[in-house]
């Protein structure tokens, strides 16, 4: 059983670099990730709502900065939750096309690869 910890840093909300446009909101999501001893570090992924709707998940792009094993399933459910907790609550009522800002907030978390 190898065991991965994340440690999130930060959440760049309505980021371009993200996909952020007038019509769509995305975020980026950069954290370290420690997988069976190996530490990587500013590793990050784009988050964007997949609909409209507030109770929907959200889109979670491929880990960029790691491309070893992980449990995608849970791996995008703890992202969602850090996204939704750092921004306080829903990223789908953010109105497109203003200014990115960041937010800094950590979250440790650990799960099974």
């Amino acid at each position: 059983m190898t065991i991965a910890t994340v440690t999130f840093r930060r959440c760049l909300v309505n980021a371009s670099e993200a996909g952020s446009d007038e019509v769509k909101n995305g975020s980026r999501v950069f954290f370290d990730l420690t997988v069976g001893g190996q530490e990587f570090v500013d590793v990050y992924v784009d988050v964007m709502p997949a609909t409209r709707e507030e109770d929907e998940p959200l889109f979670v792009t491929p880990p960029q900065g790691y491309d070893g094993p992980l449990n995608v399933q849970v791996f995008q459910g703890l992202v969602e939750f850090y996204c939704r907790h750092a921004a306080g609550g829903s990223l789908q009522g953010l109105s497109p096309g203003l200014p990115d800002w960041a937010i800094e907030q950590e979250m440790v978390v650990q799960f099974e690869v």
